[in-house]
């Protein structure tokens, strides 16, 4: 199995250009950053079914598309459209390269919403139209009273204060490098976590390399005594300074 995937750079590499990863789990920014440089040795139908497998245990609905290496989902909701909902699709994309290598691109569209607009008026209420024939706005008459006025506003959609936001889902690629590869994922999470210990529990040597110790005292040698020096033969000795008397 491990044959059938490569990874565009080293794994020393990968890890080392993450550095100290800054969010709430460093292990898991670390494995999908990892990922997300797959090259698989594998035909891109069948990273793609692998894919659309993925999608549907997570709950997404496939939507049908003519591009035979692109997948999309429809907008899965979570939480409660009338309070606040989180609401996301998957976009998938496999990219044929040389040498019968595939890679796989996958972005997550999220986007968030705080509740539903206002109520508003339907296109037909408050017009003859609508009280004649006691609609909406869309025909219906399931909220007329007994004078034949139907209901005049209609529910809001729900709102949302920023558009919506596509990015990277490095986990679901590290999910499919999981699914078609087990080995080399089990690969990458001994070395990562060999990596994060050695980051966490420095060794001594490192702790030496990079600190600064202070040498241990030395003993230093005497000096050796001065040479004297003795005036040559014939010549005058020095003569000392006088005593001077007070």
């Amino acid at each position: 199995m491990k044959r059938r995937l490569v990874l565009l750079v080293a794994v020393g590499l990968v890890l080392g250009a993450s550095g100290c990863a800054t969010t709430r789990d460093p292990r898991q920014e670390l494995l999908e950053g990892t990922g997300s440089h797959a090259v698989y040795k594998l035909p891109p139908e069948a990273l793609l079914t692998a894919s659309r497998e993925i999608l549907s245990e997570r709950g997404y609905r496939l939507l049908p598309s003519s591009d035979p290496l692109y997948v999309h989902t429809s907008w899965k909701i979570e939480g409660s459209i009338e309070i606040g909902a989180s609401w996301s699709r998957m976009l998938v994309q496999a990219v044929r390269l040389e040498n019968g290598r595939t890679m796989v691109r996958a972005y997550r569209m999220a986007y968030t919403t705080n509740g539903l607009a206002p109520s508003h008026p339907g296109s037909f209420a408050g017009t003859r139209e609508g009280k004649e024939g006691g609609s909406e706005g869309g025909g219906s008459k399931s909220n007329a009273g007994s004078s034949g006025q139907a209901g005049s506003y209609v529910m809001g959609e729900p709102m949302s204060p920023t558009k919506p936001h596509l990015y990277r889902a490095g986990d679901f690629e590290w999910a499919l490098l999981a699914r078609v590869s087990p080995e080399m994922a089990s690969y990458l999470e001994r070395r990562v976590d060999a990596y994060l210990a050695e980051r966490q529990h420095p060794s001594m040597r490192e702790e030496e390399e990079e600190g600064v110790h202070e040498l241990p005292p030395q003993e230093v040698p005497d000096a050796p005594p001065l040479p004297t020096q003795q005036p040559p033969e014939g010549a005058a000795a020095p003569r000392q300074p006088a005593e001077q008397h007070s």
